[in-house]
């Protein structure tokens, strides 16, 4: 049985030769008008058997050409002609498809990959041989409050020793940098790779925030050492008190010891005693680093943590005559955590924010409360002294303090609290301008 290729093929050979031989026929009987006729119908059956046959090379050309314009949603039908071309166009159309399954999976690849820089803890800065920046994660615009950058010059504003790091940093270097971004320290790892893509030769520079766990492994040694401090001082001063103690005992009795003598003798040993029981308070101060007990986890509620806190202080506000101002949504702000343990880190918050508040014109202390990507902020903010930046480094180093008065262990125990709440704690001083401390869960 012919395909209907053939069919119509044939029938249109017919057709033509037999308007072929009516035009002679009638071009010789001189019947002019039927033989114009004839002949106009055998022109137009020519045009139109060629038209036919060329069909295939007109099907083959429009695919070829939505291939080049990655369009892989046109499909070509072979009912014009017979088995054999269905064929061809079947095949055309099942690559088709098959484009269009390619490209989809490529473009969810490319999603998937999209989705996991964009939302990774990393930071990601990819440039070219021009130094243009042609990647930059919301990680990265988000450590570095910069939303944009056109080139790598642009990290030169952010943090100079990180634009000259960058710079300098060859394929494989990893260098741990320090940067002040908005007056905050942070300590950063930096590592480049180098590859190619489509004959463009590109650097991929990674930023990771280390801060979080140098503070973790500052906490951790700083624990050991005072484990070790509080062991051998409490047993080494112990027996100091207790033999000062019994010496005064026995020193009372004795009768036959010079008054004067006696009263040297008596007033030295007083000195050790005191010396010794000292030292034992002091110990047992500093102990607390390392004794702090497990958070209790309530709900808490951000507006009444504040208030409960401020009570506290609120004759030495209106004393010194503090503007105390609550910046609150109008959501509540509710979160998990231990309501005493908290509390103490908001007493040493705020008393060293009324401290940094003496003889500041206009002081003001502001307790805000807010969400930041789905983590709870408490904020403890003044307008008072701030805090110099060589002393920021040591700001919650145990011991170490600014003030003629003060153990220097507030802020080292606040952190370790946060740090029990899975939280962190965010420190930005300005000078003369005021600091924000952030609590963080």
């Amino acid at each position: 049985m012919l395909d209907k290729f053939r069919t119509n093929l044939i029938f249109r050979t017919l057709l033509m030769m037999g308007l072929m031989a009516g035009a002679i026929f009638s071009y010789q009987k001189d019947y002019i008008f039927p033989a114009i006729v004839l002949t106009l119908l055998l022109v137009a059956i020519l045009i139109n058997v060629i038209y036919y046959i060329t069909q295939t090379n007109r099907d083959l050309a429009h695919f070829f050409e939505s291939i080049q314009y990655n369009d892989f949603t046109a499909t070509s039908a072979s009912v014009h002609k017979g088995a054999s071309f269905g064929q061809l166009h079947d095949s055309l159309n099942m690559m088709s498809r098959k484009f269009q399954a390619i490209r989809a999976e490529k473009e969810a690849n490319h999603q998937f990959l999209q989705t996991i820089v964009a939302h990774i803890d990393i930071g990601l800065l990819c440039y070219n041989e021009q130094e243009e920046i042609i990647l930059m994660n919301k990680s990265l615009q988000h450590l570095l409050r910069k939303s944009y950058l056109i080139n790598i010059d642009g990290l030169k504003k952010v943090d100079e020793g990180l634009w000259e790091t960058i710079k300098s940093l060859k394929p494989g270097d990893r260098e741990l940098v320090k940067i002040n971004i908005e007056n905050r320290l942070i300590q950063i790892a930096v590592q480049c790779i180098a590859f190619n893509m489509q004959q463009a030769k590109l650097r991929l520079i990674s930023f990771q925030n280390i801060q979080s766990e140098l503070e973790q492994n500052e906490l951790s040694a700083w624990q050991k050492l005072i484990r070790i401090l509080t062991h051998e001082i409490m047993n080494s001063v112990a027996p100091i008190t207790s033999l000062s103690s019994t010496m005064m005992d026995m020193l009372g009795k004795q009768a036959q010891i010079e008054n004067k003598q006696l009263e040297q003798l008596r007033n030295a040993i007083q000195v050790i005693q005191r010396r010794g029981e000292g030292l034992l308070n002091f110990t047992e101060t500093y102990r607390t680093l390392t004794r702090i007990p497990p958070p209790n986890f309530q709900e808490l509620d951000a507006e009444q943590l504040f208030q409960h806190v401020a009570a506290l202080f609120q004759v030495e506000i209106e004393q010194n005559q503090v503007s105390l101002i609550y910046d609150l949504p109008p959501q509540p702000i509710q979160f998990q955590g231990d309501p005493v343990l908290l509390e103490q880190v908001l007493v040493n918050l705020i008393k060293n924010a009324l401290e940094a508040l003496i003889d500041i014109p206009k002081p003001a202390l502001t307790l805000k409360a807010a969400r930041s990507n789905g983590k709870a902020v408490l904020s403890v903010i003044d307008n008072g002294i701030g805090i110099s930046e060589d002393k920021m480094e040591q700001i919650f180093v145990p011991f170490y303090t600014t003030k003629k008065e003060g153990s220097g262990i507030g802020l080292s125990l606040s952190r370790q609290i946060m740090r029990l709440h899975k939280g962190s704690i965010d420190l930005q001083s300005t000078p003369n301008a005021g600091t924000a401390v952030d609590l963080i869960f």
